[in-house]
């Protein structure tokens, strides 16, 4: 049991994370991805807060912040978030989840090269072959409604970019610090950074009953809860168990919109969704290696 520990709350933590994009989009009329961006980061940072003072995991040195790449990590997670609700809303549940968490480590290793002169494996030009025809299938699937190249798949193509960096800024803040103060830190600034823009945006949908579901849903329940979970299983599970169970995501996402809110699905797109995952796949069968 004790060797379940970490995956069980891997996976529990993704689970959460996948009816992100299905609670904003039971949200009430009126809502915006920048509103939704700052509830979730508000309520999140403020729960991850609570976390830290019950389980005692504020640093007592906070000079230790390596904060360069604290704000670049800050700066993904922001465009990430708007990024991914836009996609989200524009295309879908599905496709958007999929395409944005599929194409993650593919952006991760291209940052990678980049900033560190790592070059990536042949397993990487596999699954970046993959992801491609992927994204043409679900394009060419018709699920977009459009005869020609949707443009609209950038947005969650540049989420996963975002989320890429984020995830590489983030490793090397956690090299000076915890990961709850990480994440509290990060979720705190992004909170701070948006809340003046959000006074240009409908925020009467929150005071409403479902507002007010959506809400403690999003910041509480896929933020509060979900990454703490993550952080705590990730330091019990290896890298393929906890990039295997990661999939959980993606999968979960797509079936809450294909089954819960009714969105289309044909051949085509459903071949595209499995070749995005099978990409993922292919990395964790060149991780042993690494």
């Amino acid at each position: 049991m004790h060797n379940l520990k970490g995956p069980l709350f891997l996976l529990f933590s993704c689970l959460l994370f996948s009816v992100t994009g299905t609670l904003q989009q039971l949200a009430p009329e009126g809502h915006t991805p920048v509103v939704i961006t700052e509830v979730r980061m508000l309520l999140g940072s403020l729960t991850i807060l609570l976390w830290c003072l019950w389980t005692h995991r504020l640093p007592s040195n906070w000079s230790a912040v390596p904060w360069k790449p604290m704000l670049i990590a800050v700066a993904s997670v922001l465009l990430y978030q708007l990024l991914f609700f836009y996609s989200v809303a524009e295309v879908g549940v599905a496709v958007g989840s999929v395409v944005a968490i599929a194409t993650t480590p593919l952006w991760a290793a291209v940052v990678a090269l980049i900033l560190f002169k790592k070059k990536p494996s042949k397993f990487w030009v596999y699954a970046t072959a993959l992801a491609i025809v992927g994204v043409f299938l679900i394009n060419a699937g018709g699920a977009l409604q459009s005869q020609s190249i949707d443009w609209r798949l950038l947005l969650p193509i540049a989420a996963g970019l975002c989320y890429g960096v984020e995830i590489i800024a983030v490793g090397k803040v956690v090299e000076k610090i915890n990961p709850e103060t990480t994440m509290l830190l990060e979720m705190g600034l992004v909170a701070v950074l948006l809340l003046p823009v959000t006074f240009f945006f409908p925020t009467e949908w929150i005071f409403t009953t479902r507002g007010i579901l959506v809400s403690l849903g999003l910041g509480v329940v896929t933020a509060g809860i979900a990454y703490p979970c993550f952080t705590y299983g990730i330091k019990y599970t290896s890298p393929v168990v906890a990039s295997t169970l990661a999939l959980t995501e993606p999968l979960m996402a797509a079936a809450l919109g294909i089954s819960f809110l009714h969105e289309p699905m044909t051949i085509s797109m459903a071949l595209g969704i499995f070749s995005l995952i099978g990409s993922v796949v292919v990395l964790i069968l060149d991780s042993p290696r690494k």
